[in-house]
């Protein structure tokens, strides 16, 4: 028998207007909370307040944020007691997809990683090898940086010197943007919004519009089409990944083609993520926050010094022609780099692909428990491996990372046998691989079958359970 509601509710288009600083609701496990103000304190605003500082409130602001507020406060329960006393009323319709009620699995394993960190006397964010970690990919980014720009006028010098800069760039993103926008690196929210303004200056993308498309999008949604953003969702697919696409000739030679295109990543993220926040305020189905004015002025000054010191500067030293192979040799590199170790860990062979009810075949809600349905998207690889480990940012540890993003990548390896163990418990699959070989073969095995098999991945049964 379904439960009867009898309180005050709100519909996801009536919370999705609350969200500003001074008007702030979000909406956790279908109940309603407005965290504006203090309990009590009318004129004292809860927000600028937050432990983990406001700009992750409003970045959560006017939506479903569940599987967010459970993934990103793993270490205690007080928030949970705490957003009990801001509630409002229920959420009455929905944005996105929900996931079905939760296991215990996922209460099991928050438990033992708990006892972990107390048993091991470490701090979660906070430790040496963090920050000497970030530390040496800012180095990088500076030397490799006038390496490639103001050494040498030899043509194959500076070629590969711009590949060396394009590495540097990749794991200055993995280690430092991505750490940041998960709030991962110690616990003062200036941290992150400062290095994460970094990550606009050095490569002139937005930090903002990616925090959107990667914490709210694809952490929430991973492969669920429609959703996650790192799918990609318009008229015409350059490759086809789930069933619920159109599939046309040309995917037949996805597994060539796409891989390379993949190079063009950052060149596309870069001069498209304006329409995330200046146009029209989405990134894919995402819907993106009111920019701050600490926002927009990292935008600006992050494009005016990525022409500044890409462009305007170099020409100095090099003519036109020439400094044009470098970016486009720099940039391929890069796109191809950061895409790569993406793709590899959620659009590969034994992964399973969702979609939201855009069609009237389409299931209306994902039949998982969340922290289930990471581990059926999701697969590892390189265990054991320092260099692997580094040179992808420990996205070679991707199911830890999606289970517990909020924990910097330093502890991943030391979580990976606890969470094996209680997916063995729950009888889950934990999806590895030996090496990054046998992992980026897994993706290419699967854009081929997906472009040469109609049957390959079959569309599941619709389920319009509410």
């Amino acid at each position: 028998m379904s439960k009867v509601i009898t309180g005050k509710q709100y519909s996801w288009t009536e919370l999705a207007k609350h969200n500003t600083e001074n008007d702030c609701w979000v909406a956790v496990d279908g109940k309603v909370y407005d965290i504006t103000r203090i309990r009590f304190r009318i004129k004292k605003k809860w927000v600028p307040l937050h432990p983990g500082g406001k700009e992750v409130l409003l970045l959560a602001a006017g939506r479903d944020v569940t599987n967010l507020f459970e993934s990103y406060h793993p270490m205690s329960d007080k928030p949970t007691s705490i957003l009990k006393n801001y509630e409002i009323g229920y959420i009455s319709s929905l944005e996105h997809p929900k996931f079905v009620q939760k296991s215990d699995f996922y209460k099991t394993l928050k438990e033992r990683v708990r006892k972990h960190f107390k048993a091991t006397d470490q701090d979660p964010q906070v430790a040496v090898s963090i920050f000497s970690r970030l530390a040496l990919v800012y180095l990088l980014v500076f030397v490799s940086y006038y390496l490639a720009h103001y050494t040498s006028k030899n043509f194959y010098v500076n070629c590969f010197f711009a590949i060396i800069y394009a590495l540097c760039n990749s794991l200055f993103s993995m280690h430092m943007m991505h750490d940041s926008c998960h709030a991962a690196i110690s616990h003062y929210p200036g941290v992150w919004k400062w290095m994460g303004a970094s990550f606009d200056f050095f490569t002139g993308a937005s930090f903002l519009s990616w925090c959107h498309q990667h914490v709210i999008g694809h952490h929430i949604y991973t492969n669920v089409r429609n959703a996650d953003p790192d799918l990609g969702q318009g008229e015409v697919d350059f490759r086809i990944v789930t069933p619920y696409q159109t599939r046309s000739w040309y995917h037949k030679y996805q597994h060539i083609y796409a891989p390379l295109l993949y190079g063009i990543y950052t060149l596309k993220y870069r001069t498209q993520d304006w329409e995330a926040f200046v146009k029209d305020g989405k990134n894919g189905a995402i819907r993106v926050s009111v920019a701050t004015n600490f926002d927009k002025a990292a935008y600006v000054i992050g494009k005016l010094s990525f022409v500044f010191f890409r462009f305007i500067l170099p020409l100095r030293y090099h003519n036109f022609s020439d400094l044009i192979c470098y970016f486009l040799i720099a940039e391929f590199i890069f796109g191809w780099y950061l895409t790569i170790n993406f793709q590899v860990s959620h659009v590969a062979e034994d992964l399973k692909f969702f979609a939201t009810p855009e069609r009237p075949d389409e299931p209306s809600q994902i039949n998982e428990d969340w922290a289930i349905l990471q581990l059926k998207t999701t697969q590892d690889y390189g265990h054991g491996s320092p260099l692997c480990t580094f040179f992808s940012g420990s996205l070679n540890h991707q199911v830890v990372h999606h289970l517990f993003p909020s924990i910097a990548q330093d502890f991943y390896p030391q979580l990976v046998p606890i969470v094996k163990e209680v997916c063995k418990e729950h009888n889950i699959t934990y999806h590895i691989k030996p090496n990054f070989t046998e992992a980026i073969m897994s993706h290419i095995n699967y854009l081929y079958k997906m472009g040469n098999d109609p049957d390959y991945v079959k569309k599941p049964l619709a389920s319009k359970d509410d």
